[in-house]
């Protein structure tokens, strides 16, 4: 059975270590795209977040993103489907997050949204510089989160903690892994991402393969992060990045080269275009 979709993760993965997709990379896509191949994105972050470079490679016409959360029709402008944590929930996570030092963001379906006092703390967290501009040219600034959603009544497709520590991040990951509503994953040493519960980037790639008619046995999917785990898992051939977590390389089916040495391209050469 021959490969109908590829679902791939992109920092750390798609993106090389300047954030780009690299020529030879956009070249295979595009080869990919001649066979009727489906090329997924599937990240944590929001679509307003995602490069057009990303969004405009041959053969990208859905999107799985925060962490599962949406999955998007881009040709019908419409979401497969949407999976978030009510206001109500959000709510009683920042009532416990803020007991504790950790600094903390949102997504709604506008965008970014974190509190002014946590943005101005983003370099105390030991966030790489670069980072640190990321998110706060991506998030809107409010006064207090709780209020925001209280007037909003918005519902969130993902929250994401940045932590000091280590001590710190289990401490809270055990307390909010006690709330059967939540969903705990990360994607980095520093942080940790919240979703609704069940939903995982494996939950959208099952959503977006049953709304194609696409069969798991027909899809691949590449990852390097914790949050990868449930869509390699849920896909024909799941496939880490040599730069991946060592428990996601110890688990997938094959470990592609680094993001670095443009990993996604020369597998899918090797593997699907042969």
């Amino acid at each position: 059975m021959g490969t109908r979709l590829i679902a791939l993760d992109l920092d750390g993965t798609l993106l090389n270590e300047k954030m780009h997709v690299s020529e030879k990379t956009r070249q295979v896509m595009e080869l990919c795209a001649q066979r009727g191949i489906e090329i997924v994105p599937a990240t944590g972050r929001a679509l307003p977040e995602v490069p057009e470079e990303v969004l405009s490679l041959p053969g990208v016409h859905y999107g799985i993103f925060t962490n599962g959360a949406v999955v998007r029709d881009f040709g019908k402008n419409t979401w497969v489907s949407e999976s978030c944590l009510s206001w109500e929930e959000t709510i009683r996570v920042i009532e416990v997050l803020r007991r504790h030092p950790v600094i903390y963001d949102m997504y709604v379906s506008e965008g970014g949204v974190s509190e002014t006092r946590l943005l101005a703390q983003l370099e105390e967290y030991g966030i790489p510089e670069r980072e640190c501009a990321y998110i706060r040219a991506t998030r809107r600034a409010v006064t207090d989160m709780v209020e925001y959603l209280r007037e909003k009544k918005c519902p969130v497709q993902k929250m994401n903690l940045n932590f000091k520590d280590r001590e710190s991040k289990q401490a809270v990951r055990a307390k909010l892994e006690a709330m059967p509503e939540v969903l705990v994953t990360s994607s980095l040493p520093w942080n940790l991402e919240l979703n609704a519960a069940g939903i995982t980037k494996g939950s959208g790639l099952r959503n977006l393969c049953q709304y194609l008619g696409i069969e798991a046995e027909e899809t691949m999917a590449f990852g390097d992060g914790e949050n990868d785990w449930p869509m390699l898992e849920a896909a024909g051939i799941g496939v880490a990045m040599e730069n991946g977590a060592p428990f996601l390389k110890e688990r997938a089916d094959r470990i592609a080269a680094s993001n670095r040495e443009e990993g996604v391209a020369e597998a899918i050469r090797q593997w699907v275009l042969i």
